[in-house]
């Protein structure tokens, strides 16, 4: 069962009197209680999409699903801050420096729960001990605490809702590789205990083979492929997601992206196999069963 889904979304900017298409006509879906990796190198449109779903940014055209329920209406702002919560990528800039760990998770909780501060002490602990840390933390300000220890402080505020969806934007990029590891387990566990839906926004396609089911792959604020992990890392289907495969292995510099004409493939003027024909606009193809890919060289 899909929890969200959108359809045909579409966000476009100005900037330096050009009309930037950072989303453009995207359709995701998540399973519910599942993991759903979206990938792509940076500029590509990810965190705009993560923001567009929590309201940050409002849509030009189509729409987000929460549970059939249309959240990109302003009507429907409480359900998102109910029910969605993020996680960033950098935890130092995440959280105010002047407030101590407590003051910080207690203004979260406080938006959901009329308690008075002392009847929350006992349950921020219990949430913090969650995340494998000490009720002790509390007591702290976010500058006596490593880069690990905030990011699960990052985490335990996402928590305290108990939201079915979390928003995980490049939460392991700040991260050295041991913290990162044990940062992904801390996910996969809270996730069995409490059947929450990720969605994890990553360039790292290591990380997201760990810990998603599905992936989505998105160039220049389009979705260029998307199926089942074990499909798509076996068998990667557009020029672009091998481009980026090979990038994971390799040091290999990306040309920036460029708007194209419209209706054209958005890859095409870096694609080795183009032709007149990705001039047009791609349709979607299902190549092999769940595993789907946008580009003319699989529907001729």
């Amino acid at each position: 069962m899909n929890i969200l889904t959108t359809h045909n979304l579409k966000v476009y900017f100005s900037q330096h009197r050009r009309l930037v298409k950072a989303l453009d006509g995207v359709d995701i879906f998540l399973r519910e209680g599942l993991t759903t990796a979206l990938a792509g190198e940076s500029g590509c449109g990810k965190t705009t999409l993560a923001r567009t779903i929590l309201g940050f940014n409002s849509p030009r055209e189509g729409n987000v699903y929460f549970r059939n329920t249309d959240i990109s209406l302003k009507k429907n702002e409480a359900l998102i801050r109910k029910n969605i919560q993020i996680v960033f990528q950098n935890p130092f800039l995440s959280l105010d420096p002047r407030f101590t760990i407590f003051s910080t998770l207690y203004e979260a909780f406080h938006v959901f729960h009329d308690a008075k501060k002392r009847e929350a002490q006992s349950v921020l602990g219990q949430i913090l001990e969650e995340v494998e840390l000490k009720a002790s933390c509390l007591s702290r300000f976010p500058h006596q605490l490593s880069g690990g220890e905030l990011q699960r402080i990052c985490i335990a505020r996402a928590l305290i809702n108990r939201p079915s969806l979390i928003i995980l934007d490049e939460p392991t990029s700040s991260l050295d590789v041991t913290t990162a590891s044990k940062i992904i387990r801390l996910l996969a566990k809270l996730q069995a205990a409490h059947g929450i839906t990720y969605l994890f926004i990553s360039h790292n396609l290591k990380i997201l083979k760990k810990i998603s089911q599905v992936c989505f792959i998105m160039y220049a604020g389009k979705i260029v492929e998307y199926g089942p992990k074990e499909l798509l890392y076996h068998n990667p289907l557009h020029p672009y997601t091998r481009l980026l495969f090979e990038a994971a292995n390799h040091t290999l510099k990306f040309m920036p992206q460029e708007q194209v004409s419209p209706g054209a493939c958005a890859f095409f003027p870096y694609c080795k196999s183009a032709s007149d024909t990705c001039k047009d606009s791609p349709q979607k193809k299902e190549v092999e069963p769940r595993h789907f890919v946008y580009c003319h060289n699989f529907s001729r």
